[in-house]
């Protein structure tokens, strides 16, 4: 998408992993519902047949005979690929990999996703590749790994070849594109009042008719079981027998949907930011606009209890929580003035409140800004730091142009859940969002008819993560983390079965192994990607 003007992501059902700088902020929670491939194959497919064909199923194996051709990222003449990696460390390696339209019937065509890499400085001692999905879904792998850079995510890169790619339908992967006209705001249509509800999906119905994909044919085949096939076609290409895997939000899901069908092939994965096993877009948005309030509030408490001289807010939490609630309302009649000449509404506010609260590094400037809006002072270095975490969030780059990935996002959600949800459904259910969240109800609201109007059925096969035969996989998530409530964890660990050993942290933001202010997670998840060692199941880190 090329318009400036686009709404700002709410979170709807799924979310990103960390972006950087600032604790790389992870893009907004976007429903991030798992949400299966329009054609999905049996159960088990390569945990009891070869390579690359599932019993009684059509024969891949010449995808598993691959190999990636790499060569340094700053020479690939892809144009995506090109903007992606632009400011990537010079060890950048980039190649490409060809997969099936679909697995269930390979002729129907191929597409090529494509992958990049960080070999390790001490190949005298690797441990292997480590394969990452910084989440959505919809996130682009390349964009991604090139923001942490080859030393960025802990210690992991000091073992493993750092690998990652852009899922199909992503980035440079086929890219899902829908109407750059699509927003309905731009047609003066209000999707955060329960009046303008109905207007606004109605808009938003007939823009997602339009979507399509490049060069076409992957749209009906972007869903997360068809991706946990790719990145099984990818371990192949690596060299690896087994699959060590780091996924952020929507990419535990999707470890989760590989750990189901390929058992066997799993090595050592890690989950941070752990997803909703089985969402509801309902349901998992409903949950979501109550974490996101949770962990407003616990950023408003941590600055009052310091107490009227040292908090901007106070030393009242219930007292500032009004006022805040109050701040955010007035902005649905009044917008602000706000700095470099901007006027901000209550979309906006909530888009950059809620970058923030994702990224441990932004969480510090929070009660600034609540400050600013309840006070109406100038917000100081708080407004810049929630302004790029939010456009980053809506996949702006730094040459002020938006990549697919609230297409993408779309695309996977909608392929992942038969469910549909209508506006007068929405309308139901108004009063149940702004009961858990009044700051951030009203705009998340219209997030459970994300796929009112997608052109295209889904299906729930994704919701199939059971792994009974896998080796054990360690699972972590902050206990204030807005984007993938803290809830989630033990549900999906009973989804996934034995194998789940969880951990949990105190803290707030979301996806934080990697964040400077993450030491006692950095050091358990690199003491098991490294060494192999666990923390007991149920540790809360501290």
């Amino acid at each position: 998408m090329t318009s400036v003007h686009r709404r700002p992501r709410i979170p709807l059902l799924s979310s990103l992993a960390p972006r950087a700088p600032f604790a790389r902020l992870p893009r907004v929670a976007t429903v991030s519902l798992p949400l299966a491939a329009a054609t999905v194959l049996a159960h088990g497919l390569a945990g009891c047949a070869g390579p690359g064909k599932a019993a009684g199923g059509p024969d891949t194996g010449s995808y598993y005979e691959q190999s990636v051709s790499w060569k340094p990222c700053a020479q690939e003449r892809d144009r995506e690929v090109d903007r992606e990696t632009d400011t990537s460390d010079t060890r950048a390696e980039c190649g490409w990999l060809k997969v099936p339209y679909t697995y269930a019937d390979p002729r129907k065509g191929e597409l090529r996703l494509a992958v990049m890499r960080y070999r390790t400085r001490d190949q005298d001692h690797r441990a292997g590749s480590l394969v990452v999905n910084f989440g959505g879904p919809g996130e682009s792998g390349l964009k991604q790994l090139t923001a942490y850079g080859p030393d960025g995510i802990s210690k992991a890169g000091t073992r493993y070849d750092l690998v990652t790619f852009d899922p199909r339908g992503v980035g440079a992967s086929s890219p899902v594109r829908c109407d750059d006209d699509r927003d309905p705001r731009r047609t003066g249509e209000d999707g955060t009042s329960r009046a303008g509800m109905a207007d606004y999906l109605a808009a938003q119905e007939k823009a997602l008719k339009r979507c399509r994909t490049e060069p076409g044919g992957v749209l009906r085949h972007v869903g997360t079981v068809n991706t946990a096939r790719d990145m099984d076609v990818l371990r192949a290409a690596l060299g690896e027998d087994r699959l060590h895997y780091l996924g952020y939000s929507y990419g535990s899901r999707l470890g989760a949907v590989y750990a189901h069908h390929f058992p066997g092939k799993v090595g050592r994965m890690v989950m941070d930011g752990v997803d909703e096993p089985a969402p509801d877009m309902k349901e998992t948005t409903l949950a979501q606009t109550a974490a996101y309030h949770k962990a407003l509030r616990h950023a408003v408490d941590t600055c009052t209890r310091k107490g009227d001289e040292d908090c901007v807010l106070g030393s009242d939490t219930d007292d500032a929580m009004e006022e805040i609630e109050e701040a955010f309302d007035e902005l649905d009649e009044e917008p602000r003035d706000w700095p470099d000449g901007r006027r901000l509404d209550r979309d906006t506010a909530v888009a950059e409140t809620m970058g923030l609260l994702r990224s441990r590094a932004g969480l510090p400037e929070v009660p600034n800004l609540l400050a600013a809006l309840v006070h109406h002072v100038r917000p100081g270095e708080s407004a810049t730091m929630a302004r790029a975490a939010a456009e980053r969030a809506d996949g702006k780059g730094t040459d002020g142009r938006y990549d697919n990935s609230d297409d993408a996002l779309t695309a996977v959600n909608c392929a992942d859940t038969a469910g549909r949800y209508r506006a007068e459904d929405v309308l139901d259910a108004y009063d149940d969002f702004v009961r858990a969240s009044p700051v951030f109800g009203p705009s998340m609201a219209a997030g459970m008819a994300l796929c009112t109007g997608w052109p295209g059925a889904g299906d729930d096969a994704a919701r199939d993560v059971g792994a009974p035969g896998a080796p054990k996989i360690l699972m972590h998530t902050s206990e204030y983390d807005p984007a993938t409530p803290v809830g989630w964890l033990p549900r999906m660990a009973r989804a996934v079965g034995p194998s789940a050993v969880t951990m949990t942290d105190p803290g707030g933001g979301h996806g934080v192994y990697g964040s400077a202010d993450a030491a006692c997670v950095n050091e358990r998840i690199d003491a098991f990607l490294l060494d192999g060692t666990l923390p007991r199941d149920g540790t809360r880190c501290t």
